[in-house]
Order: C-alpha cells, then sequence, then structure tokens
C-alpha cells in the first residue's frame, strides 16, 4: 500500500510539474516594478532599440530610458535583453572542437554576446532587464511624473563578472578548459575573453569597479548613491566580491527626481587613465514610491 501511495504521488507530482510550461515555473512577477516586460522580445535574445523607449504603466509609473543605437552593433545607454549565459566558448585546441567546429570568428562573436547576458547565480527569473552601456550621460532614464524611486535591482553582465573573477587572454591567470574531460595541466588555457584595447588586465585580487547613480529633479541634483560592482578590501575593508547575482540597490536617498544617470568608475586603468573595466552592467525592478 504505502509503496502504491508514493508511485501515485510521483505521478501526481509528474503531471503537475509537466503541465505547466518553463517559464510558469521560473518567472516571478512583481506587478509593482518597472520589468520592462512590455518590451516585445523573443526567447534568450536581446534588443538594441533605435530610439528612446517607454517602459511601465499607471500602476508602476513610466519612465523613458535613453539609447544610442550605432547601427554597426555597438550602443551606449540601454538595451533591452533576457539571456542568462553564465560562459562562452573557451579557445580551440587540436583535438577540440572536432572538425568543422566552432572558428574563431564564431568564437568571438559568441564571447561578445555575452555583453547581453546578466549573471547569477541562478537562472534568471526576471525575464526581461536592460543592459546599459555607460557612455559620457547616456546611461540615463527620465520619469513622467517625479517620484521618490525605492529601489532598483542591478547585476553584472556574464561578461564583466568572468572578466573581472579570471582575468583574461591578455593576464597570466589559468583556469581549465570545462570542455576538455582530463585535468592535466597541459589542458589548462588562458581565459578567452579579450581585454579592453589589448591590455594585461589581472585577476581583480585589488582594487574595485562602482556604479554611481545620480538624480536629477529638473536641472537640479539631487543626489548620488554608490554601489559596487566589484570590490577588494584595499577599497573597503571587509568587502571581497565581484558582484554575482541581482542585488537592491536602496536610491530613496536620491529624493524626488525626474531624471537618473549611471556612471561607472574603475580603479583598472591604462597608463593614459583610460579605464580598462568594460563599462556595462544590467539593469531590473525599479520600484517608484506610491
Amino acid at each position: 500500500m504505502k509503496k502504491n501511495m508514493i508511485i501515485l504521488l510521483f505521478t501526481i507530482s509528474s503531471i503537475a510539474l509537466f503541465s505547466c510550461g518553463k517559464d510558469d515555473k521560473i518567472l516571478i512577477p512583481y506587478p509593482e516594478d518597472i520589468t520592462f516586460e512590455d518590451q516585445a522580445l523573443g526567447r534568450f535574445k536581446f534588443n538594441i532599440p533605435n530610439a528612446p523607449f517607454k517602459s511601465g504603466n499607471d500602476k508602476t509609473g513610466v519612465a523613458t530610458f535613453n539609447v544610442k543605437n550605432n547601427g554597426d552593433g555597438t550602443f551606449s545607454g540601454f538595451a533591452v535583453s533576457n539571456k542568462n549565459w553564465r560562459s562562452f566558448p573557451w579557445t580551440l585546441s587540436p583535438d577540440f572542437p572536432p572538425a568543422g567546429g566552432l572558428t574563431p570568428a564564431k568564437i568571438k562573436s559568441a564571447i561578445d554576446s555575452c555583453i547581453f547576458s546578466v549573471y547569477t547565480t541562478v537562472p534568471n527569473q526576471t525575464n526581461n532587464f536592460l543592459v546599459a552601456c555607460v557612455k559620457d550621460q547616456d546611461a540615463s532614464f527620465t520619469l513622467d511624473k517625479p517620484s521618490v524611486i525605492e529601489h532598483a535591482l542591478v547585476a553584472n553582465t556574464t561578461y564583466n563578472y568572468l572578466l573581472e573573477s579570471y582575468g583574461s587572454i591578455y593576464s597570466d591567470t589559468k583556469v581549465k578548459n570545462i570542455n576538455i574531460e582530463n585535468p592535466s595541466t597541459q589542458l589548462y588555457g588562458r581565459f578567452t575573453l579579450p581585454g579592453p584595447g589589448g591590455q594585461n588586465l589581472e585577476e581583480l585580487s585589488t582594487g574595485y569597479v562602482k556604479l554611481t547613480i545620480q538624480g536629477f529633479n529638473g536641472a537640479t541634483a539631487t543626489g548620488s548613491v554608490d554601489f559596487w560592482l566589484a570590490v577588494r578590501p584595499d577599497a573597503s575593508p571587509g568587502l571581497d566580491y565581484v558582484l554575482p547575482s541581482w542585488n537592491k540597490v536602496d536610491l530613496t536617498a536620491l529624493g524626488v527626481v525626474n531624471k537618473v544617470v549611471f556612471n561607472i568608475s574603475s580603479s583598472y586603468k591604462d597608463g593614459a587613465g583610460n579605464m580598462l573595466v568594460p563599462p556595462y552592467f544590467c539593469l531590473d525592478g525599479i520600484r517608484l514610491k506610491k
């Protein structure tokens, strides 16, 4: 009897599990937040809009997000995505992949696409989100009605998380090629994510990558909030991480705003003072105070 009951329960559970679509099981609704679900996008896709775009409704509030599409795959401001990759193709070796497999051009394209993926510790549960490329004042949004922003969710792109955690093809950091079963140290290869401008971007053992969020009400600056996207103890004692998932950032200190501008700074610079860390981050779940 007990055995039959276990089989019955398992059967019922299986039916319940597979009667729901995948999206129904993993996506979490946030009806009070601007979550970009009103942006049409296929599964695991991204889109760089051709002009600033609105998101939100009467319940969540409405915001206009800035974007400059350069037409060559590059942009500044905000793109829309729902990609959630956690890795990328590795360097080609004599025996992997087999003939006719990945080419260097395909590898570069796949690596670059990780710019549009959010890095999270579990499969992303928020569906659509924004990817910001911070340049000048382009990464900004305006509110239709001045409001206090309770919080927003921010995360690293997969591109940045991997680069900041493991270094690049130009660094000395070595990690195992997960596509090869043999654990021989001869099969270890340099991390294949290119460092900006061919610079020797070492594994982040010191320093920081900081997101600064500035508020404005008309032409008046209302304040700013700093948040570490990556930080080591020498920059902030007691902190040591590369942000591995979405994190809620309290923005109430900005006060009433109708415009928000994002900037990224880092201690990692070349000899000319240019920031080496690619200026990307992910944004989602903007909640306005009711």
